[in-house]
């Protein structure tokens, strides 16, 4: 049997179009890139078929702490449910295809789950222009509600966790896949219960005489079951109600007294303050509750502040300070106002802000241990007055409204 498609015409014709190769890796590479679609999302998935997003082309891979990129991988992308996607690419003349490119994935894999950090994605993902990203960030997960910036932080935390437990998928993809590649996907397809390995061929078909062609994409490596495995696990990795503040105070109480000391001060501000709303995360190994206020505004009405973070394993618990959307909410999005916010916090004595030159642009997280001694409510004081502040130049405009 040739391998070729055939072509309905508007007569009812036939024409004919063989497979032809690409005329280098690169060609493939740059297809993938600028149409991600290619992958199969409806293939891997058919009750609900995957979306993606381009994180980064060559994206770097350390092998260490803070290290530079050791390897990098070709594509990596991530889902709409942030599982990140390694996406490595090869022409099948290219006998590395089959071993040492599945080693290399590994490699990858491996390291990337520990060194990259939900900051580093973002930013990759962001580049020079943050607020076109979030913008096409949001449409695209298109959330049934809430404030952009919550959504989107949320979005690249759960990338991150998706990350350090392992939770990844890594793709393969050819002009075509040999049969000793899929043998290989298939195997640790079924043997890796949380990565799932697939293979992806796209071949291109071209009539005679046409300058355009066809392609056609083909999931190779998915076996049953396999399928069932990953199902099973992606229900046990999900929690299908929003964590209360009061669970999150007892899994934040396993760090010691002093964290659930403050974990419980930052509750009760929050109880008493007329103007937070307390919503539950669903992340099972980040039990969290983000505290939005109310700006008193049309639009985006509610304006994340803190996040208190538990931490199942051995990290510390943590509070989140949205300074991201803090400075850029009126009037704080003015200069002297965004300087006397953080001229504030740093005054508290907190270490982890002594270090952080660019505080602005944050939203960095204090281990709660460093929150004690009264630092808590100091920083609860500086967060009524930037509210009080902030509902009362209700009728100031937006930054990007401003000419």
């Amino acid at each position: 049997m040739s391998d070729s498609i055939f072509l309905v015409g508007d007569d009812g014709s036939l024409a004919e179009a063989a497979a032809v190769g690409y005329a280098t890796e690169a060609e493939l590479q740059k297809l993938l890139a600028d149409h991600v679609h290619l992958l199969p999302g409806a293939q891997m998935n058919r009750d609900n078929p995957r979306r993606w997003l381009l994180i980064k082309r060559e994206a770097g891979v350390p092998d260490h702490e803070g290290g530079g990129g050791w390897w990098s991988v070709d594509h990596l992308l991530v889902d709409q449910d942030a599982v990140p996607t390694f996406v490595e690419v090869k022409r099948a003349t290219d006998t590395r295809s089959r071993r040492e490119v599945v080693a290399q994935m590994l490699d990858y894999a491996a390291n990337g789950s520990v060194f990259w950090t939900p900051e580093q994605l973002r930013t990759w993902f962001e580049g020079n222009d943050p607020a076109s990203a979030l913008e096409r960030l949001v449409d695209w997960l298109d959330p049934a509600e809430g404030d952009p910036e919550d959504v989107a932080g949320a979005f690249w935390r759960a990338a991150a966790a998706n990350l350090r437990d392992g939770r990844v998928r890594l793709v393969f993809v050819a002009d075509e896949i040999p049969a000793s590649l899929q043998r290989l996907v298939e195997f640790l397809n079924e043997q890796m219960p949380r990565v799932e390995v697939l293979a992806v061929e796209i071949r291109q078909y071209r009539a005679p005489g046409s300058v355009s062609g066809a392609l056609v994409p083909r999931l190779v490596g998915q076996t049953a079951r396999a399928q069932a495995g990953k199902q099973q696990a992606a229900s046990a990795a999900r929690r299908t109600e929003r964590w209360t503040p009061g669970e999150v105070r007892e899994v934040i109480a396993r760090a010691g007294s002093e964290a659930a000391s403050v974990a419980g001060r930052v509750c009760e501000w929050a109880e008493a303050q007329p103007h937070i709303r307390v919503t539950g995360g669903t992340g099972v190994s980040y039990p969290s509750v983000t505290l939005s206020a109310d700006s008193g505004r049309d639009r985006s009405r509610w304006r994340g502040v803190l996040s208190l973070y538990g931490h199942i394993g051995d990290e510390r618990p943590t509070l989140e300070i949205r300074l991201r959307q803090m400075c850029s909410t009126p009037p704080y999005h003015r200069a002297e106002e965004q300087a006397r916010l953080i001229g504030g916090l740093r005054e508290i004595g907190i270490p982890r802000l002594a270090s952080d030159t660019t505080l602005g642009g944050t939203r960095p997280n204090i281990p709660l241990d460093q929150l004690t001694g009264g630092r808590a409510s100091r920083l609860l004081a500086l967060v009524d007055q930037w509210i009080a502040d902030v509902r009362a130049h209700v009728a100031e405009p937006e930054p990007s409204d401003e000419s």
